[in-house]
């Protein structure tokens, strides 16, 4: 049989490169041509020098994940951090314990810590969720807690003046009005400076205790520690009002950015709440109230209208429709009826469902989605790193430059020591890096788990970050673009010594004993129809081509066109182009004498397919398709979806070759298939995205991103969140850097005063990139 040479069924060229037949890509790295049609640059020698030369093992990125590992997140960025130990905050955060590490079998080494005294290691909860967005040494844990244990920073159905930070804010905030009223009305400078102090006392003692144990605990001179030295100058010199703000304005800072963590700790939370506790476990013909985590593997639970699903598993009676939303992110409600899979956390709308549980609730697809999502803030993003590598320097700097703005003047060039005290102390106010280091944190978590809530599980802020770069998407074509449920077609006999019948026998007994979608649509088809299967033997698999064995004394195959091109066998070429044409698969059945029939398979392009695709390349990003069919069947499916390039008849090992050659013309790419065949791809891939990750461990295992549900149109939402996220972190770092620069020079022309330095360089600048980060939240699909 001749072999078909490009994707023209009407070029007869040997050696094809013409980029209308149908847009090759070559392998030289020098060659700008995106369409090049030079002979020379298709050697496959460039690819492979090219694989030779260049380190790609930095771009595997594959990873085991222990689920039962306890994950502490802490997004902390302070040089106390980089040694990896835990560390909480001080303000109204739940803490656990100090600098000691846990060996293989999760035992602490460490014998001040609590957790010797109960089974903490032992149970892993993923309620437990400890962030910390701030990136100053007072994050730093000592080991206790502090003040409010386990209280809510603000309590839910508690008035809202009843919450303790709250409270003080208030008091402090009074008595700083206060102050300013009696020095109004000329009270003694006395009672003035007392009523000050108190407001001060009130709103500075958590800093305080800050300050204390980031100097004395640890060796570090953290934000706290500036504060209170400005706050104490500031009384010393004769600006008790100045000292007053300094905690005042500080402490509200601190406390919203304490309520940025809180917002990232119930986002995730949130995530936890979903599923419920307890099950309805049947017993015969009754029912027994159980936890979750009591309820064991193949155990039968009631699903009631209204309740949600307690755990992973499949419906053995009844049907329902059920709320996805919480796991996939679709807002439509699906049919679920026996037989159909159903996830923890999911809600069951209107019917009565019992279902057998297929997985212990620590190992349910939510249980999953909250760990990796914790595990996401272990994945830094490059941006986040030099951030905090800056802010390593920032401080001590911004110190050394406050003592020389206070000395220098004044015992060099004989200036007042008092009026250049009080500029140097506005320094150390503007010195505080919080706002600045957490510009970019708060955006990525508020990035990652407005993801999460959309359907789209993403492992860690680099992905985040790395989605912008990407120039290139590469598709696997079934079950991606396509919906994968193949069909079987036609079947057309060419031996006639044999029936239909006799032709479906042969190719489901071959095919039996495979699990590719291909081999199920054929043995599908014989079971609807009644057809026995042979015994076979000598099975052979041959990858990327076919299968072939043994019936009885005869030797079959089922196999694509590329195990039999170039072979004796007479098929016509225009019968074959005629199915391609149509994008049908071409499976050719016939054993060592000739061929015996050609059968066909089909596949339907998913509806959203184009569109997705055509979202992607207004965006600027390539599109290539990769796939196992012949070259005009390919480029039947990628015409009418609209892909950029296409490859076809393609070994499992291609693919691999194929990204390589793609990074090395257009960039970063990002690969997108199942996550089972397509693993080494997507591990391999700068960005690796798994589809159908809610029914597939491998998939969630894989992959850099995992689409929940069994649909790419997630993917231009994907790209536009990684967009607008590092749009706004670059705004957060931008205003930070430009305000702080810019009160430095206010400060030390003498313009604006300590209280101002505060509030505009501290509070002012952290409210404004909360609130701006807060803006990710709000990013929209662009397809809906």
């Amino acid at each position: 049989m001749v072999k078909n040479r490009c994707y023209d069924a009407d070029c007869d060229k040997d050696n094809c490169h013409n980029p209308e037949h149908y847009n090759y890509i070559c392998f030289d790295p020098n060659c700008d041509e995106i369409k090049c049609n030079d002979s020379d640059h298709y050697d496959k020698q460039l690819l492979r020098d090219y694989q030779k030369n260049t380190d790609l093992s930095v771009y595997d990125h594959g990873e085991e994940i222990d689920y039962d590992e306890d994950v502490d997140i802490s997004l902390c960025g302070c040089p106390d951090c980089a040694d990896g130990h835990d560390h909480d905050h001080d303000h109204h955060h739940d803490h656990s314990h100090d600098h000691h590490e846990h060996d293989e079998d999760d035992s602490c080494s460490d014998e001040s810590c609590s957790c010797h005294d109960h089974d903490e290691h032992d149970h892993h909860d993923h309620d437990d969720v400890d962030i910390s967005l701030c990136g100053c040494p007072d994050c730093a844990d000592d080991g206790h807690e502090h003040g409010h244990g386990d209280e809510e920073l603000l309590a839910e159905g508690k008035p809202l003046i009843a919450n303790r930070p709250i409270q003080i804010i208030v008091s402090s905030g009074i008595l700083f009005v206060l102050g300013h009223v009696f020095e109004w009305l000329s009270f003694s400078p006395a009672v003035v400076t007392i009523i000050y102090m108190l407001g001060a006392l009130i709103a500075g003692y958590e800093i305080a205790v800050l300050a204390y144990n980031s100097l004395v605990k640890r060796h570090t001179v953290g934000p706290a520690m500036l504060m209170c030295v400005a706050c104490v100058a500031s009384f010393i010199i004769g600006h008790p009002e100045e000292g007053a703000a300094v905690t005042f304005l500080y402490y509200i800072a601190e406390f919203l950015e304490d309520y940025a963590e809180h917002r990232a700790k119930r986002s995730i939370k949130s995530l936890v709440e979903i599923a419920p506790e307890t099950a309805r476990v049947k017993l015969n013909d009754s029912e027994e109230l159980r936890n979750v985590d009591d309820v064991d593997i193949g155990e039968i639970v009631i699903v009631k209208p209204g309740d949600k699903v307690p755990l992973d598993g499949e419906v053995v009676l009844g049907s329902s429709s059920i709320n996805q939303s919480s796991i996939t992110g679709e807002s439509v409600p699906v049919l679920k009826e026996t037989g159909d899979e159903v996830f923890s956390g999911t809600v069951n709308e209107d019917g009565y469902l019992e279902i057998a549980v297929t997985k212990k609730a620590k190992d349910s697809v939510i249980s999953k989605i909250v760990t990796l999502v914790k595990r996401s803030q272990l994945n830094r993003s490059e941006t986040e790193s030099l951030v905090e590598k800056v802010a390593k320097y920032y401080t001590p700097i911004m110190m050394v430059a406050a003592i020389c703005v206070a000395l220098i003047p004044s015992f060099v060039f004989g200036q007042n020591l008092v009026d250049w005290v009080y500029k140097a102390l506005s320094l150390l106010v503007i010195s505080c890096p919080c706002a600045f280091l957490i510009s970019t944190p708060v955006g990525m978590v508020s990035a990652i788990t407005s993801a999460t809530k959309n359907g789209v599980l993403i492992k860690g802020s680099t992905y985040v970050e790395e989605m912008r770069d990407v120039k290139a998407v590469i598709f696997d074509k079934t079950g991606t673009l396509t919906e994968g449920k193949l069909i079987l077609s036609d079947v057309e006999v060419l031996d006639e010594n044999f029936s239909k019948e006799d032709i479906i026998r042969i190719a489901a007994s071959l095919e039996n004993q495979s699990s590719h979608p291909i081999a199920q649509a054929i043995v599908n088809y014989a079971t609807v129809n009644g057809i026995k299967f042979s015994e076979i033997n000598d099975f052979k698999n041959v990858p990327g081509k076919g299968i072939v064995a043994n019936i009885g004394e005869e030797q079959y195959y089922a196999a694509n066109e590329s195990l039999i091109e170039d072979g004796s066998f007479e098929v016509s070429r225009d019968e074959i182009n005629r199915y391609s044409a149509e994008g049908k698969t071409i499976v050719f059945i016939g054993n060592s004498k000739n061929v015996l029939a050609i059968i066909t398979v089909s596949d339907k392009i998913r509806p959203n397919a184009h569109e997705v695709i055509s979202d992607l390349k207004e965006q600027g990003v390539q599109t290539i398709m990769l796939t196992g069919d012949n070259k005009l069947a390919a480029k039947s499916v990628a015409s009418e979806i609209g892909m950029d390039y296409v490859y076809s008849n393609l070994m499992p090992e291609d693919k691999l070759n194929i990204l390589d050659t793609i990074r090395n013309k257009f960039g970063d790419v990002a690969m997108v298939g199942d996550g089972i065949n397509d693993a080494p791809a997507l591990a391999r891939a700068n960005i690796g995205i798994a589809m159908g990750a809610a029914g597939s461990d491998v998939a969630i295992e894989t992959a850099d991103v995992a689409l929940m549900q069994d649909d790419i149109s997630k993917l231009p939402y994907l790209f536009t969140l990684s967009r607008k996220t590092m749009g706004i972190i670059k705004q957060n770092i931008t205003v930070a850097i430009a305000v702080k620069l810019l009160c430095v020079i206010l400060a030390i022309l003498g313009i604006i005063t300590l209280m101002m330095s505060v509030g505009f360089g501290d509070l002012g600048l952290t409210m404004l990139v909360i609130l701006n980060s807060f803006r990710i939240g709000m990013v929209k699909d662009p397809l809906f």
